[in-house]
């Protein structure tokens, strides 16, 4: 009970939040684009689409979670969780326009140069952004602080980033103000003229063009913020749309979470082991398929206690996690355990660990029965000549050849990761020949690689 307080309290902060921030972005956003139309400056109007990609984000985000929060029917099982990904998808292509339209009007000012006003209205406009974007970082960091939401401290930080944002169409101000102060194109060209009582009329001519230039050259700050700030908009929207194609397509988000998840369940005393866990985002939820080993003597009644207990402390430690599935089975004692070894040379149970493993030429595989050897295979990597993703290629080649734990001296993310969340052992090691590891791992000298090694690659 507690627990669904305090998701319902974290709720409705977060709905709390969002209504705020979004009539005040909104009065922002309107108040830039109309100023920034009256007094000519193109930053000020760049800087109300950014705004405006804000607005629209929190209302269509606000939209599809309340869609995802819907309980599951029987049209939808699983739940709505993913409606929030489709709204933040939709959000995106809107940015991506905002953005792309943004860019073309500050190119169109820049080739066609026009002073901006410098005066109360654009100042205060700019200030006025400004400190609305630091009051809503301030809210959300005190917000997400009292709560605990991360999301809510993630969004102060964009909002601090925001600040400078807004700051930036003041460069343009400056500048169109500062030409005024040091030339005029006509009083200053005609002073020009009148001094040079010998000149040609080309001199004439590039004296007068020189004024004009350095004149309307002070102007083109303004288009080039604009420009700017607009292909920050634009990259706003490729990440969202990225970030929600990555979930709609089921890409792992958090595979640090998952291995943490998979800790917390082998420490429970009657859980043998997790044979495997998958994971998939949906929303602001994690989905979790778990297949736990547990002791073939265990009667049906306790398994089924077990599971509820499994799924009851997942739910309390991470709160990011929504739907639960959990299979049991029970341990299987294999007779002949495979490890794999991967290696550069050819020289069978003589050859030495390579220090990479995606990038390794071959795989030694040492089949072990009653802690001995029965048999030594070496197969060539499938993905050695892959240029992007050999780690996750070649953990799944190993896995189909029904290896039971790797030993290597480096493994990148993907491939640790893939590998763990299949049930693998893995083991780390020097590079030493495979036929003292193979003795070191039946003499239980081997340490259990527990992360990635942070000289894996990625691609490992």
């Amino acid at each position: 009970m507690t627990e669904r307080l305090a998701k319902e309290n974290v709720m409705k902060a977060y709905k709390r939040v969002s209504i705020i921030t979004l009539i005040a972005l909104a009065v922002v956003t309107i108040t830039e684009f109309v100023i920034g139309r009256l007094t000519g400056t193109i930053g000020i109007v760049a800087d109300s689409y950014n705004n405006l990609s804000d607005v629209l984000s929190i209302i269509i985000v606000f939209v599809g979670l309340m869609i995802s929060e819907k309980p599951p029917d029987f049209n939808h099982p699983y739940g709505h969780y993913k409606a929030e990904n489709i709204a933040s998808l939709f959000v995106g292509f809107l940015i991506i326009l905002a953005g792309a339209d943004a860019v073309w009007e500050s190119f169109h000012k820049l080739l066609n140069p026009s002073p901006a006003e410098v005066n109360i209205l654009s100042l205060g406009t700019i200030l006025f952004a400004v400190t609305v974007s630091k009051g809503i970082a301030i809210y959300h960091k005190r917000v997400g602080e009292r709560t605990g939401s991360p999301s809510l401290v993630a969004e102060a930080k964009h909002f601090n980033a925001d600040v400078y944002l807004s700051l930036a169409p003041l460069a343009g101000l400056v500048s169109v103000y500062a030409a005024s102060l040091i030339v005029d194109p006509t009083s200053d060209t005609l002073s020009f003229l009148a001094l040079v009582q010998n000149a040609n009329f080309y001199q004439h001519l590039l004296i007068q063009i020189g004024t004009y230039n350095m004149y309307y050259g002070y102007m083109l700050v303004d288009p080039l913020v604009g420009i700017g700030i607009s292909l920050m908009v634009f990259w706003v929207g490729f990440n969202v749309s990225k970030n929600a194609i990555n979930v709609l397509v089921e890409k792992v988000q958090y595979p640090e979470m998952i291995e943490e998840i998979k800790k917390v369940v082998e420490q429970r005393p009657k859980v043998e082991r997790v044979a495997q866990i998958k994971a998939r985002s949906a929303g602001r939820y994690v989905l979790i398929d778990l297949i736990l080993e547990l002791k073939p003597e265990m009667k049906l009644t306790e398994s089924h206690y077990i599971i509820e207990e499994v799924r009851n402390i997942i739910r309390s430690e991470f709160p990011r996690v929504g739907y639960i599935l959990i299979e049991t089975r029970p341990t299987e004692r294999k007779e002949v355990v495979v490890i794999a070894f991967p290696t550069d040379e050819n020289n069978g149970i003589e050859s030495r660990v390579s220090p990479h493993f995606g990038k390794c030429e071959n795989f030694v595989l040492v089949k072990l029965k009653d802690n001995k050897v029965v048999g030594v295979e070496t197969v060539g990597n499938p993905a050695s000549d892959k240029e992007h993703g050999k780690g996750p290629e070649s953990a799944e080649f190993l896995y189909k050849k029904g290896i039971t734990a790797l030993v290597s001296k480096n493994l990148g993310k993907p491939a640790f990761y893939t590998l763990r969340n299949l049930g693998v052992f893995i083991y780390e090691s020097e590079e030493r020949p495979v036929k003292e590891l193979v003795d070191d791992y039946l003499n239980q000298k081997l340490r259990i690689l527990g992360k990635p090694t942070s000289a894996g690659h990625p691609e490992d």
